[in-house]
């Protein structure tokens, strides 16, 4: 992390600034390894540049553990043409939406959708993530974008932003399902928002799955338990059995209904990688569910998608 973004960041549970407490190694102004302290006496590490803003109050890096080898595993270099039309077409019109935006990716994941909306222009993006793959989204911005995307491995339900810092968009995509509490997520993110902010959002809907649902549930019960490389596995046999089966009219239409089936096979992939995998919680949420968490956010639907939808402050 560059020294001068420490203006922007704070302590994730009660708000208060943070100072380098140390510097064990830096490069310049980038801080690689160190300590941040809190005004409230906090401890914070900073390893690989990134700043790591979890304590015992947010949920655990144990509860991502799959997506960390999801996104450290997988070959991530697609899937950008797919974003653009399943995401970004259908909600905001063209990549150039993002053009001098200050972003915050809640749930970075991997980091490509950071690394896109910055080839895309963006004026800074904070990407927050929860897992230990963060410190390879660093490794993938160092060389293109690190005067500009912020890596920052933190709980999306205690974002460490300075409540004074109004982004332009906040992106959380399909990532609050996976949160310990959803409604206070969404609530945290939200206070970020002003009267002109965005925000680019989507969750898990059982809407026409009830039977896939249960399934699921039940292929869970065994999946949460074994090495996440067997997941992998089964998860590739499953994205090729899906593409044979939607040969089969009588069961395509089932089959793209229940499971995230999309033109790509490696996007296919990943996704059912997603809903298979350990991670602690899971949840697929009714339109009424959804009203409520909006509403209880003070938020509104200004545009929606079968994958993404555009949310602003009531």
């Amino acid at each position: 992390m560059l020294k001068k973004w420490l203006k922007y960041i704070c302590d994730p549970i009660d708000k208060t600034n943070l100072e380098f407490l140390e510097i064990t190694k830096n490069k310049g102004n980038d801080v690689i390894s160190g300590t941040l302290k809190s005004k409230s006496g906090h401890m914070y590490k900073i390893r690989n540049g990134v700043p790591i803003l979890i304590n015992n109050f947010t949920q655990s890096t144990s509860s991502v553990e799959s997506f960390a080898y999801e996104w450290n595993t997988f070959d991530f270099d697609y899937g950008k043409n797919g974003w653009i039309q399943d995401i970004v077409k259908p909600v905001v019109g063209t990549t150039r939406y993002f053009k001098n935006k200050i972003i915050v990716d809640c749930g970075a994941g991997s980091g490509r959708q950071s690394l896109w909306m910055a080839e895309a222009g963006a004026k800074f993006v904070f990407s927050i993530e929860l897992s230990d793959s963060a410190t390879s989204i660093v490794k993938k911005v160092t060389n293109k974008f690190k005067d500009k995307v912020f890596v920052i491995q933190a709980d999306i339900a205690h974002i460490p932003i300075k409540i004074n810092i109004k982004p332009d968009l906040i992106y959380c995509v399909n990532v609050i399902q996976h949160t310990e509490n959803p409604l206070k997520t969404t609530i945290e993110m939200a206070k970020l928002l002003d009267i002109s902010s965005d925000f680019l959002f989507n969750i898990y809907m059982e809407k026409g799955r009830k039977l896939f649902l249960t399934l699921l549930s039940f292929i869970r019960k065994f999946t949460k338990h074994i090495p996440h490389v067997f997941i992998k596995f089964i998860s590739f046999l499953i994205t090729i059995t899906c593409f044979i089966l939607l040969y089969i009219p009588i069961i395509s239409s089932w089959i793209k209904k229940s499971l995230p089936v999309k033109s790509s096979f490696k996007e296919t992939w990943l996704d059912i990688y997603d809903i298979l995998g350990s991670h602690k919680y899971q949840k697929f949420y009714s339109d009424a569910e959804l009203g409520q968490i909006l509403k209880k956010a003070r938020l509104k639907i200004i545009k929606r998608s079968k994958y993404a939808m555009l949310l602003k402050m009531i």
